[in-house]
């Protein structure tokens, strides 16, 4: 342990080099004494590079690991809904779209995608548990732990970089970036678009077709680059073997991407990108209980990836409508229902209404002696108290009496007598008398 060696896989090699943050102690290798390089079939000798590291003891070398849990600002126990807010709520935040003139906000979205992507799979998240335990007592990972190290976009020879590359010659750097710059996994542009939905949508849940321009695979080549008939030659760089090495590392050919072999005309349609503008149409599943401002992120839909490109992600913002019936509070929605004077009366002796609900129309019993203004609750008939959950809210039924502008002589004669009964009785008196019976000997 401790030995940068030849056989390290070579996926892991530009995580070691190119995408930590950085090397806690000095590393060596004996194979390093060589003075000799083999880069694109021809030697080239790094003796001042060799002299300037010939001297470091052979130490074990960590890097510094960012905590996942840290980056999405959840604790260790956090569910996967947890992860899903924390996610959306920082890619929002995040996004390279969103934040144009800010040179950092990519790297930090990559490092909120790199962190969901391993947290929200159950046995990626396992297994980065796992080895943060275990590499707790080292504060990071060791070198020959290959799968400990994942992408973050740092170069551990920038200081020497800053200082006309130290003791590293300029053919160095070159033939080191040349190697092993393309093994870096590459993304395409994501995409954000807009959608309204109407309140119903929302709460119950629905499947939107999304229709909104994009980079789509060329159909002359079929994302290929160049024309489907065309005849591959040897690569002049790795001379057909599919690697480049430069001792002690051994890396995929960037020109050739290990084939051995390279196409050089370009397909006349897309000028050899493999992808054109374009638009698509995306079927997509809404959950129910959305709200205006949730974002929905359905992956490698965006913007499409050529040549070896990854496709970008797709970000749907939503904006909810009002509804003429239900006014939404969080998980819970309240809904205001008429009844008439004759119904709040013969309530006291019993009586319901019909009211509408989100999963349709329901008889509610009118409260005795209701007043106007007075909340009835439906329990579990609200929202998702969170999106997906089978936990609901309550739905709150607002009654509101509609008073009568005119009665004929009969409905006066009964209402009179009604409140003279009322006004006899102490129980029902009011410090300043009866008022149904104040207002009709007024009228």
């Amino acid at each position: 342990m401790g030995r940068l060696w030849l056989g390290i896989p070579k996926r892991s090699l530009p995580s070691l080099f190119l995408s930590r943050k950085a090397f806690g102690r000095p590393w060596s290798s004996p194979i390093m004494g060589s003075p000799f390089g083999l880069v694109q079939g021809r030697k080239e000798a790094f003796s001042p590079f060799m002299r300037a590291i010939s001297h470091l003891s052979t130490r074990p070398c960590y890097a510094i690991e960012r905590d996942y849990y840290e980056i999405l600002g959840i604790p260790q126990d956090a569910s996967l809904d947890d992860i899903k807010k924390a996610f959306h709520a920082l890619a929002k935040k995040y996004h390279p779209d969103a934040n144009k003139n800010n040179p950092t906000s990519k790297r930090k979205f990559q490092e909120i995608r790199d962190a969901y992507e391993t947290l929200r799979d159950p046995k990626k998240r396992a297994q980065y548990d796992k080895k943060s335990f275990q590499g707790s007592e080292k504060v990071g990972y060791a070198a020959d732990d290959t799968e400990g190290f994942h992408e973050a976009y740092h170069d551990p020879f920038s200081e020497f970089h800053k200082t006309n590359h130290g003791p590293f010659s300029n053919s160095f750097f070159k033939i080191f970036t040349e190697v092993f710059e393309h093994e870096r996994e590459t993304y395409a542009a994501d995409i954000q678009v807009e959608l309204n939905l109407s309140f119903s949508e929302a709460a119950k849940g629905c499947i939107k077709q999304v229709s909104f321009s994009a980079q789509v695979l060329c159909s002359s080549c079929h994302g290929r680059g160049h024309p489907v008939n065309a005849k591959p030659s040897r690569c002049p760089t790795c001379n057909g073997v599919g690697t480049v090495t430069v001792f002690p590392f051994t890396s995929t050919c960037s020109s050739c991407r290990g084939l051995g072999k390279i196409i050089k005309d370009h397909c006349s349609a897309c000028r050899g990108l493999g992808v054109v503008d374009g638009v698509k149409n995306v079927n997509v599943t809404i959950p129910a209980g959305v709200d205006s401002g949730d974002t929905i992120s359905v992956p490698n839909v965006g913007n499409q990836g050529g040549n070896g490109v990854h496709p970008g992600n797709l970000y749907i913002k939503l904006q909810v409508d009002k509804d003429p019936v239900f006014l939404r509070d969080g998980s819970d929605v309240y809904v205001d229902t008429h009844i008439s004077f004759t119904q709040a009366m013969t309530a006291i002796l019993g009586g319901d209404v019909e009211v509408p609900t989100l999963s349709g129309k329901t008889k509610v019993k009118i409260p005795k002696g209701v007043q106007p203004g007075q909340l009835s609750i439906l329990r579990g008939r609200g929202l998702p108290k969170q999106i997906g959950l089978v936990d609901h809210g309550d739905q709150y039924v607002r009654f509101r009496v509609h008073f009568p502008s005119s009665v004929n002589d009969r409905q006066r004669e009964l209402l009179e007598e009604f409140a003279k009964e009322e006004a006899n009785q102490e129980s029902y008196g009011f410090a300043d008398g009866n008022w149904l019976y104040q207002q009709l000997s007024t009228g």
